[in-house]
């Protein structure tokens, strides 16, 4: 590596200017030349990353989980490496790759240039997704945050936006089918992961890595608001053991149906609405990661 085209999305530079300056400087010592250009949209976004044409650089994304998002289709296109400066809320893909939050950190791992291919998920064959997708609980938690709140408070804005979403505790019937098995139930959340990490540093699952070639699945049954508060714990660890009230298990491809059309979230992002079609692409995509987070102990 002796280059490096440093996207950056200017909302999620600011305050973070020194730090940023000095993970720059990190990147030069080390010999690695930088170009650095801010994304004025997602089009441009994408148009930054297909422009470039150093088969001795990688592309670093400096912005949260939603400009990674953003910049997914466009990587996987042009089959470019990438790394991460994270510079946003929660920082989940960071997480699940093992790239420390501070800026220099995080330099610090590209310069180590570890190399990984990572798994994406598929939806309906033409939206992309690494982290995580929902349908329910998990889409009511987004439309309750706000950049201001997620600005002011942190992933502490996460956890209530959960509890203002929790009470309306909106139920619907759902069907899932999966080579080897299928199940129809009424639910109020359905989460689909890729990654391990998601809405702030909660796993999806105890035994989830992205270096999995499958879907970790996890339902949530209705349940009075107030129980489902004890719940917390369980789905913040993603304990991997299915009980009376969380339904887990894996899958490589599925679909899904509900009683109704409902939002449907990919890595925070709208991308449709249900019914809806999942599919895992294996080592689809190469990025540089840190100590990626193993299994954790007691998992199946």
């Amino acid at each position: 590596m002796k280059h490096a085209l440093l996207i950056i999305n200017p909302h999620s530079r600011s305050g973070q200017v020194t730090a940023l300056d000095d993970a720059i400087e990190v990147l030069k010592i080390a010999g690695i030349e930088v170009t650095v250009r801010e994304s004025e949209s997602e089009k441009h976004l994408a148009s930054l990353i297909e422009q470039y044409d150093r088969d001795d650089g990688i592309v670093v994304i400096g912005g949260g989980d939603g400009t990674i998002s953003s910049a997914l289709p466009a990587l996987y296109r042009c089959q470019r490496t990438f790394a991460i400066l994270p510079m946003g809320t929660a920082n989940d893909l960071a997480r699940s790759i093992g790239v420390p939050e501070d800026l220099a950190g995080a330099a610090k791992v590209i310069v180590q240039d570890k190399r990984k291919r990572v798994s994406l998920g598929q939806i309906d064959n033409e939206h992309l997704f690494i982290n995580v997708a929902h349908v329910g609980l998990g889409v009511d938690v987004t439309h309750e945050l706000s950049s201001d709140s997620k600005k002011f408070f942190g992933v502490f804005a996460y956890l209530g936006a959960f509890l203002r979403a929790l009470k309306r505790n909106r139920s619907f019937k759902l069907h899932i089918q999966a080579e080897g098995w299928d199940c129809s139930t009424k639910v109020i959340h359905l989460a689909v992961g890729n990654g391990r990490y998601y809405g702030g540093g909660n796993i999806v699952d105890e035994r989830a890595t992205l270096l999995d070639d499958e879907f970790y699945l996890f339902f949530i049954k209705p349940k009075p608001w107030w129980q489902l508060l004890l719940l917390g714990p369980t789905l913040r660890k993603g304990a991997s053991q299915t009980t009376e009230h969380i339904v887990r298990n894996t899958a490589r491809k599925f679909s899904i149906r509900t009683s109704h059309a409902k939002e449907l979230e990919a890595d925070g992002e709208f991308v449709t609405r249900t019914p809806a079609e999942f599919e895992l692409i294996p080592e689809a995509i190469e990025v540089i990661v840190g100590d990626v987070p193993e299994p954790t102990t007691g998992a199946n």
